[in-house]
Parts: structure tokens; C-alpha cells; sequence
């Protein structure tokens, strides 16, 4: 009986490159979950890729080619803050694991109350600015609110815990805007609206 006997097996290797340990997402969307790996003492495509989330549990499985290249796309992940967990092994059972943390969220809901779109208003007039905003997981005063005007941010006025944000400007002079309030939740999800006005110059004396 001939008996080859190899070197010391060598465990593989992994890393998780996408996405970014921390990020966050809507529920719904499709998650592509990139990562690598290698071993010393067999090809890459010979290795088995296990996924599985702290909350949800088994996730699949998926084959690396033969560079260690991995991909995995998964879209069913709960409202909540995962740790996803990828568990390499190899031909005699040792293995790699590597983790991030990524959460699921719902993104906030942001509505402009005023000015209203498309109505014109007069130079000098006091021009109130005002907008609703909620958020399934967040209080509304935990919502960051970006008011931009023809491309220029000009205020960061937030909402309060009803949900209203509200604030006037007699300094706009004639012309046409376009409003944008951008709403960002405390996992960094956005949502935005957007309306036009105009304000009519005052006629100057003869």
C-alpha cells in the first residue's frame, strides 16, 4: 500500500470587499455581496462559501471561480441591523470566516407643504418654507433635512418631533427657483422633493 502523505493543510483565506462594513440599504432592494479568497494547497473554485445573517440565519451558498472571486446577491433581508457572516471551507474541512455589519432600513418620507408649486409670490414678501417628514425607525427631529435652492444649499433647518420644519426668507430676489429638500435617516438613507416658484419683481418708480 503506497500512503502519500502532504505538508500541513493550511486554512483559506476571505475577505468581505463589498458592501462597506457599516452601509446600510432599503428593504427590498437586492444585496451584492462581493468577496475573495485563496488556499495554498488547492484551487479557489474548489472551495465551498457559506452566508448567513445573526437575525435571519442560513443565506445560501456560492462558488468562487477559479481567481477567488466571490458574488453573492440576496434581496430578502429583514428590517434590521445584520451581522453577515461568510464561512469559507476547504477540501478537509478548515475554514476561513469573516463578517460585516450592514443594516436594513426603511428610508424616511419627506413631503414640501410650501411654497407651493408652480405660484408666484412678490419680492419682499416673507416666504414661508415648509415640509413634512417621517421615518419608520427614526423621530422626525433625528432626520437630517438639506434645503437647496437652483443647486445652493441654504439651510439645514430640521423637523420637530411632529414632524414639521418650517422657516421664512424675505431676501429672495426676482427669478425662478427650484426647490430640493433631501432627508437623510440616521442609517443614511434618503428620500427628497422637489417644486418650483417664482418670485415677480417689485416695478420700480418711472
Amino acid at each position: 500500500v503506497i500512503i502519500n502523505v502532504g505538508p500541513p493543510n493550511s486554512a483559506p483565506l476571505c475577505e468581505i470587499t463589498e458592501p462597506v462594513d457599516g452601509s446600510a440599504g432599503p428593504a427590498g432592494d437586492s444585496i451584492q455581496f462581493v468577496a475573495t479568497t485563496s488556499d495554498v494547497d488547492v484551487p479557489s473554485d474548489m472551495l465551498s462559501v457559506t452566508w448567513s445573517s445573526d437575525k435571519d440565519g442560513d443565506l445560501g451558498e456560492s462558488t468562487p471561480t477559479s481567481a477567488g472571486d466571490i458574488t453573492f446577491a440576496y434581496a430578502d433581508l429583514s428590517v434590521n441591523q445584520h451581522n453577515i457572516t461568510m464561512t469559507v471551507t476547504d477540501e478537509v474541512g478548515e475554514t476561513c470566516t469573516t463578517a460585516i455589519n450592514y443594516t436594513v432600513g426603511t428610508p424616511p418620507s419627506i413631503t414640501i407643504d410650501a411654497p407651493v408649486d408652480g405660484e408666484t409670490y412678490s419680492e419682499g414678501d416673507a416666504i414661508t418654507f415648509s415640509a413634512t417628514v417621517s421615518d419608520a425607525q427614526d423621530q422626525p427631529d433625528e432626520i437630517i433635512l438639506d434645503w437647496s435652492l437652483n443647486g445652493t444649499s441654504v439651510s439645514t433647518q430640521g423637523a420637530t418631533s411632529t414632524g414639521t420644519a418650517q422657516f421664512s426668507d424675505t431676501t429672495l430676489a426676482y427669478g425662478t427657483y427650484n426647490l430640493i429638500v433631501t432627508a437623510t435617516d440616521t442609517d443614511g438613507l434618503t428620500d427628497s422633493d422637489q417644486i418650483n416658484f417664482t418670485i415677480n419683481g417689485i416695478p420700480t418708480q418711472p
